[in-house]
């Protein structure tokens, strides 16, 4: 190995997965294996200080398969077991991020900053002495006899033992997200199945929506594909100029962004605004309502949701004279009103894209990793980690779970492999193959 710039490890990306790894390498190996971070940006932690708006929602007790997405969601079974949760919180809380795990089994630094958790994740690796190196895209790895040089633009390569490629996705491309990762893997021989976005806002026809722009609303949502239900949630919605976002949209979006990029039937979006409220209690609700003397149409859902988003569903429904008396209106008109409030359909027509997206569904195969300790199965001595691979994870703490997880996989192994004293591959050290 090359004296000058040189390390046991070159982590390329410094994102979650990235300072993690760094972290776990140091502590795994007792500060006997060194690692450099080399980060395109020109800071590292970026999107982590996005995540949970800005309140980093660091894992969630729940992870497991069944909350994954991708070709091979099993992927992610074994870092997940070896890495749980649990271990999560045990080691944030070692290095100075206080945990607190909420009912819904969202776990988030107590202080619900993520600027806490990108410091003390960087207290620690400078206490390692870990580098990082900022602002020079990584634009090849060559595989050598004793390991690899990592090029890049306008610096010096350097040269590894062991590489961890750990660049994220393509999402929030603001935040540093892009397709960096998916070429220097793909250049190796590992390809990428189709990239889409997860965890995103939803566009519909705004012919109504827009005129309750800013109004959120606690609602029941499924999307329908030719009027057959694809995904359900409920929890708060947030009328934009453009559709829908809010918790309950972006959990159940990933299904609105595969259909885009298909585009294969109608796809809709169905709202029951009263979801706590069954048929018999709406319906004698709205009765009630439609005797008080001296209302207007427009005045029916007042008290009962929100004025103007009452008021929008009435106009959706058909009713465009809101000056008309309450009284005009029949039992039929009642159950169709009913109707608009507990399944108001809006035309879907697509999502706000990997810009708005906080995370990527797709990556790079799977198949060409061993799911234990994230290794190459074509290049020894090459791992990858997180979200760059084809796993993403539900809203709710899930997708950096798998940051921390997969990167503990890599530096498990990476540990291993290098306290055995040989090269990639199990290959004893000789000549640099350069």
């Amino acid at each position: 190995m090359a004296e000058h710039r040189s390390a046991d490890c070159g982590i390329i990306g410094g994102g979650a997965a990235g300072l993690a790894a760094a972290a776990f390498l140091s502590c795994l190996s007792g500060g006997t294996v060194s690692s450099v971070i080399l980060e395109k940006g020109v800071r590292v932690g970026r999107k982590l200080l996005a995540t949970g708006n800005g309140t980093c929602n660091l894992s969630n007790i729940h992870a497991a398969p069944p909350y994954y997405h991708g070709a091979e969601p099993d992927f992610a079974r074994p870092a997940l077991s070896a890495f749980p949760p649990e271990e999560a919180t045990a080691f944030f809380t070692s290095i100075g991020v206080e945990c607190h795990q909420r009912e819904d089994g969202r776990i988030y630094p107590l202080c619900a900053q993520a600027g806490a958790v990108l410091d003390c994740l960087r207290l620690t690796l400078a206490a390692a002495g870990v580098r990082e190196e900022c602002g020079a895209p990584v634009t090849a790895i060559h595989p050598g006899r004793d390991g690899f040089r990592i090029e890049r633009e306008g610096a010096e390569p350097w040269y590894v033992r062991r590489v961890l490629v750990c660049t994220g996705g393509a999402a929030s491309p603001s935040l540093g997200g892009g397709t960096d990762g998916y070429g220097l893997l793909g250049a190796l021989g590992h390809p990428r199945t189709p990239l889409f976005p997860s965890i995103v806002q939803v566009k519909t026809d705004v012919a109504f929506v827009k005129a309750v722009k800013g109004i959120r609303a606690d609602a029941e949502l499924r999307f329908e594909r030719d009027g057959r239900p694809v995904a359900r949630e409920t929890g708060e919605i947030l009328f934009t100029e453009y559709g829908l976002s809010g918790p309950a949209v972006m959990q159940i979006s990933r299904c609105v962004a595969d259909w885009e990029r298909r585009r294969e039937g109608e796809m809709a979006a169905v709202l029951n605004i009263l979801p706590d409220l069954d048929k018999k209690e709406l319906a004698a609700s709205l009765r009630r309502r439609a005797a008080l003397p001296g209302r207007t149409a427009g005045d029916l859902l007042t008290g009962l949701v929100h004025k103007r988003l009452g008021q929008t569903v009435l106009r959706a429904a058909g009713y465009t004279d809101l000056n008309a008396p309450v009284s005009a209106l029949r039992e039929a008109d009642l159950r169709r009103i009913a109707a608009g409030l507990t399944a108001w359909r809006i035309p879907v027509q697509g999502t706000q894209g990997m810009g708005g997206a906080q995370v990527t569904a797709g990556g790079v195969e799977t198949a060409g990793f061993d799911p234990v300790t994230m290794e190459s199965r074509k290049v020894p001595g090459l791992y990858a980690a997180g979200e760059v691979l084809d796993i993403d994870g539900d809203c709710g703490g899930y997708n950096l779970q798998w940051a921390w997880a997969s990167a503990h996989a890599a530096a498990s192994a990476m540990v291993r492999s290098l306290s055995a004293g040989g090269a990639p591959g199990g290959r004893k050290k000789g000549g640099n193959g350069r």
